[in-house]
C-alpha cells in the first residue's frame, strides 16, 4: 500500500510542480492526443463493459486504487488491472462515466493524465471525482498502468458536458 501512495503523491507531486512553473497547459500535439484516446477509450470500455477494449487499454499488471469519500464509505482499496478487466465484463448494470478537462504531462514513454469525471448508473447521478491514469508507452502504444480515483457524493461541480443525455 505505501508504494502506491508514493505513487499517488509522487503524481500529485509533478501535477502541482508542472502546473506552478508553468501556469498553461502544455500544447496539444499527435502525443498528447493520443495520451487522451486512450484515456477516453477506457471510459467507453467502462460505460459498454467491454473487457476485451479494457483489455487492450491497461498493463494487466497494473492496479487501480479508489479513494471513496462516499457516506458511511471513507476507505481507500486497491484492485489489480487483472481483476478490473473481469469485472468490467462481468458487469450488468449500466455505467456511463464522462471526463472533462484533462490535464496531460508526458516526457519520453511515460505520461500522467488528471482528469475530473461525473459516473451514472443504471440512468441516475452516482458521484463525481478525480482520476489520475500512469501510462507507458510499449511497442509505440500507450497504455494505463496504473491509476487511481475519488468516489465523491457531495459538492460535485456541474459538468461543463451538461446534464447526462439518458435515453
Amino acid at each position: 500500500m505505501t508504494k502506491y501512495l508514493m505513487m499517488i503523491s509522487f503524481t500529485s507531486s509533478l501535477l502541482s510542480q508542472q502546473l506552478e512553473f508553468n501556469s498553461t497547459l502544455l500544447p496539444t500535439d499527435a502525443t498528447t492526443d493520443s495520451i487522451k484516446y486512450v484515456v477516453t477509450e477506457l471510459l467507453n470500455a467502462i460505460s459498454t463493459n467491454d473487457s476485451i477494449k479494457a483489455k487492450r487499454l491497461v498493463l494487466e499488471e497494473g492496479h487501480v486504487m479508489r479513494v471513496s469519500k462516499k457516506a458511511g464509505d471513507n476507505n481507500i482499496s486497491f484492485r489489480s488491472n487483472r481483476t478490473f478487466i473481469e469485472q468490467t465484463g462481468n458487469r450488468t448494470m449500466d455505467i456511463h462515466e464522462r471526463m472533462w478537462n484533462p490535464i496531460i504531462i508526458y516526457r519520453g514513454d511515460i505520461a500522467i493524465a488528471w482528469t475530473t469525471y461525473d459516473l451514472h448508473i443504471n440512468n441516475k447521478f452516482s458521484h463525481c471525482g478525480a482520476e489520475t491514469f500512469n501510462l507507458v508507452r510499449k511497442d509505440n502504444r500507450w497504455l494505463i498502468s496504473d491509476w487511481a480515483y475519488t468516489v465523491e457524493s457531495i459538492n460535485c461541480d456541474k459538468s461543463p458536458l451538461g446534464p447526462y443525455p439518458y435515453k
